[in-house]
């Protein structure tokens, strides 16, 4: 199992594409490699390197090099986030999408010029970066929904599948054979009805069906303790609720970004969590890795963001580790001597496809509660016993044959 940090600058956060400082970001990647990461996820801004319709910045495309290069130095591959139009609460609108008549937003999901706007920005990045040894793949854009949806730019799950297959497919015929994915977070999963994407298209689509569980915008930490079943096993929760919605049950799936904020959490029981919600996501089969956020706290210099930015890293902004970033380390060292277990799971949850994860979830942590590590099924395929056995499920456990207990909180004080 691959572990890793999704990589936030300390001295100039993301701004760094246009205030540049090489020296720092170097100094931030040997921190990165001190913990044993093997990997990183970076974040460009749209506008930044695509200023307009028929032109990148060459500045920022020799600068992403040089990041690329400065990772090598430290045996870290780098998974490129390129259409970032949001990002940590912030909005990062490329001018060419501004209507100057009225200021309302093209729709850059459907408009067939706009997609060809984007391909251009991909083959752009792929022309200089696309051979280089530490190029881990594209992931298209980073939670997309999150910039559409405040700019009221619509679009139905079936067109946001189209958008998503043929970006992705421009990614690999520009950049063949890399690690390409949709950088998704839970939103799409937790409704009944699909949203913004489908399941079945997110678990086919790209290299990877990536993940953000991030437990405390569940608010699975506000209902049941940071300690509790459903928290502790919550990415594994939705690796085995998104491994439903693949074809073969088999689908390489990234916990691409996962953390905790002391908004949330006593800040002392953080590095607990973290360990068990780690070591019970690593149980999975056909897990690709697990990518931190982030590597440093934002710098305070910097005002607006939501007040939980400033304290995810596992370093300080002045790059001192905290308690968690040793736990993390101590966790991959021993993950590097002894690659942890994946876990046999002969039970299988039975589902409808129409249920949401929220739906889903805290039966799931009933059958943890249970002694049982589910894996999860859909309905329609409980009657295929070539499937089941090729998933090593023998036993299949239906919501409605089965008395259903509420999660246990943590215990006071945990």
């Amino acid at each position: 199992m691959r572990f890793g940090v999704n990589y936030v600058p300390s001295q100039t956060w993301w701004y760094l594409w246009s205030d540049w400082n090489l020296a720092g970001v170097r100094r931030d990647l040997a921190d990165i490699a001190a913990l044993g990461m093997d990997h990183i996820r970076i974040q460009l801004l749209w506008p930044e390197f695509q200023p307009n319709e028929r032109a990148t910045s060459a500045q920022n495309i020799e600068r992403l090099v040089k990041l690329l290069d400065e990772a090598d130095r430290h045996g870290l591959d780098v998974e490129v986030t390129v259409l970032d139009g949001q990002l940590s609460g912030f909005l990062f609108v490329p001018a060419f999408l501004i209507d100057n008549t009225d200021g309302h937003i093209h729709n850059f999901i459907t408009d067939p010029e706009l997609i060809a706007t984007q391909r251009r920005l991909f083959a752009a990045l792929a022309r200089r970066i696309g051979s280089h040894p530490r190029f881990l793949g594209f992931d298209i854009s980073n939670e997309v929904y999150w910039l559409t949806q405040p700019l009221h730019v619509p679009f139905t799950p079936a067109q946001g599948d189209r958008w998503m297959e043929a970006l992705l497919a421009e990614c690999e015929r520009v950049a063949p054979g890399r690690f390409h994915v949709n950088g998704v977070d839970k939103w799409p999963y937790e409704t009944d009805q699909p949203n913004q994407f489908t399941r079945r298209a997110l678990t086919r689509a790209g290299s990877a069906s990536a993940i953000h569980p991030w437990a405390g915008f569940g608010p699975v930490f506000q209902k049941y303790g940071p300690l509790a079943t459903p928290a502790t096993h919550y990415a594994e929760f939705y690796v085995q609720y998104m491994q439903a919605f693949s074809e073969h049950g088999d689908r390489t799936i990234w916990i691409e970004e996962d953390g905790c904020s002391k908004q949330w959490v006593t800040e002392s029981l953080i590095p607990r969590w973290a360990e068990a919600s780690i070591r019970n996501a690593a149980s999975c089969d056909h897990l690709f890795g697990i990518t931190w956020w982030c590597s440093h706290d934002v710098n305070r210099r910097y005002t607006g963001f939501n007040t939980l930015e400033y304290d995810l890293g596992l370093y300080t902004n002045d790059r001192r580790l905290k308690p968690l970033g040793r736990t993390i380390r101590e966790l991959i060292s021993e993950f590097d001597r002894t690659p942890p277990a994946v876990i046999a799971r002969p039970t299988a949850l039975v589902i409808d496809a129409n249920m949401g994860s929220d739906r889903i979830h805290p039966h799931f942590s009933d059958l943890v509660d249970r002694g049982l590590r589910p894996q999860i099924v859909l309905s329609e395929r409980t009657t295929d016993e070539a499937y089941l056995a090729g998933r090593g499920i023998t036993t299949l456990v239906r919501l409605d044959d089965r008395d259903r207990p509420s999660p246990k909180p943590s215990p006071p004080g945990a």
